[in-house]
């Protein structure tokens, strides 16, 4: 039993020597040409725009909302919904029955008042007289003035509620436009009994909208958006009802006051809208992008390009590939002094692996060593570690060189749309060819 022991162990590690050579031998394979067909894309210039989106409600910048300043009926309403109005336009008029006997009660009042009035002041006028010549006391001569003044009183009051009833059946009994503008809403009829204004069971009569030649939207910003809106920032934004056309507008203000729905912080933001076509109606959604950075003539990579890695090699292979990329600085002797400290810091790898899997199980359970990559502990390849570091923002574009190999580019990018990405420093890949993905049967 023993013996067939050793000898399942020796089978073992025979075979994880085999497995070893063969992975060292395919890690060393220089990329030639590959049977692969590939989908490109042409490396171009173009305009970049990086934007924030979100949605809103169109309205108009401003509205005011008519209320009757007296209780009455309805007589007649003389303005309807979409009508246009002038400033002291009569929109609706109520029943002034009623005024108009209070107007002749209050006139007579008046008379009444105006009558006592007068003979008030010509009896003080004569006690005034008398009493110049002593024939009449103080006290009556008093008296007379003060019976004066009353009568004066109930005048100026008799003629107050007089105008108060003229004011309302010229003023208040018809209800008018306190602005140019188009009625948006109408919530009256002929025959209805209105509210006072001031009451709290009255209700607005029309909503009127100032100018809807510009429209304002209301839309709502994520927290960790609004650091990228302040007033003034271009906007694009597009409707439902005609969602081939793009209107612009510009940001008005940023509210401070945030609002929170299931723990999501969202602040309003204020858009102007020109609205000289008469297309944007109240009340529709807008769908709006915030124009944070324009990039004009930029030489821009569809991300998915950024993404690609050729399936045909392996990760030994492509990690060698654009190490040897991002050497494309130095000198050919210094690439090749990099390359050939890199080489061995891969076969001193290889060896380390190859002697993991000769001790087999008894090696992995006294902590034999581990896989490692090139410039790991305990070797030399310092001008890895230091070309990471160089590299580490940079992304690589896989192209087909002349002889129909598969090469690889190292390149600093910028800004994206989620679509496309802006590429820095590399004017001469303008109009080169790469790859966007292998295609598939």
């Amino acid at each position: 039993m023993k013996n067939k022991g050793l000898a399942a162990i020796a089978v073992i590690v025979l075979a994880a020597g085999v497995f070893a050579v063969l992975s060292s031998t395919r890690g060393s394979l220089s990329p030639t040409k590959i049977a692969k067909e590939y989908e490109f894309a042409t490396l171009a210039r173009g305009t970049l725009e990086t934007v924030v989106t979100s949605s809103g409600s169109l309205a108009p910048v401003s509205t005011v909302s008519v209320l009757s300043q007296m209780s009455g009926r309805v007589e007649k309403v003389y303005a309807d919904y979409n009508d246009r109005v002038k400033k002291g336009q009569v929109l609706v008029s109520l029943n002034t029955d009623m005024l108009k006997l209070q107007e002749k009660e209050a006139q007579a009042d008046v008379s009444i008042a105006q009558a006592n009035c007068n003979l008030a002041a010509l009896d003080y006028e004569n006690n005034s007289t008398l009493a110049a010549k002593g024939l009449v006391s103080e006290f009556d001569l008093k008296s007379s003035r003060t019976t004066y003044e009353v009568r004066k009183a109930t005048l100026s009051s008799a003629q107050s509620a007089l105008k108060v009833i003229e004011t309302k059946l010229t003023q208040y009994a018809l209800i008018k436009s306190p602005i140019d503008g188009i009625v948006l809403e109408r919530d009256v009829d002929i025959g209805q009994s209105v509210v006072e204004g001031s009451s709290s069971n009255a209700t607005a009569l029309f909503t009127i909208a100032g100018d809807l030649a510009k429209m304002e939207i209301k839309a709502e910003v994520d927290e960790l958006d609004i650091g990228s809106i302040k007033a003034g920032q271009a906007v694009r934004f597009t409707v439902e009802a005609n969602p081939e056309k793009a209107y612009s507008g510009i940001v008005g203000t940023v509210r401070l006051v945030p609002t929170t729905t299931d723990n999501i912080v969202n602040y309003y933001v204020i858009i102007k809208a020109d609205n000289s076509d008469g297309t944007l109606l109240p009340g529709m959604t807008a769908n709006v992008e915030f124009i944070k950075e324009t990039r004009e003539s930029a030489l821009l990579v569809p991300n998915s390009a950024l993404r690609y890695q050729p399936s045909s090699l392996s990760a030994k292979e492509i990690q060698r590939m654009e190490y040897s990329a991002s050497l494309s600085g130095l000198s050919q002797e210094e690439q090749k002094a990099a390359m050939d400290s890199y080489d061995a810091a891969l076969k001193t790898q290889e060896k380390n692996a190859k002697t993991t899997q000769s001790t087999g199980i008894s090696g992995i359970l006294t902590g034999g060593a581990g896989m490692g990559g090139p410039g790991g502990p305990g070797t030399k390849a310092t001008a890895t570690a230091d070309s990471a570091a160089q590299t580490v923002a940079k992304k690589s574009l896989w192209y087909l060189d002349e002889q129909g190999n598969l090469s690889v580019r190292l390149v600093e990018t910028g800004s994206s749309d989620g679509t496309s990405t802006e590429i820095l420093g590399a004017d001469d890949l303008a109009g080169r060819e790469i790859i966007l993905r292998e295609k598939t049967e």
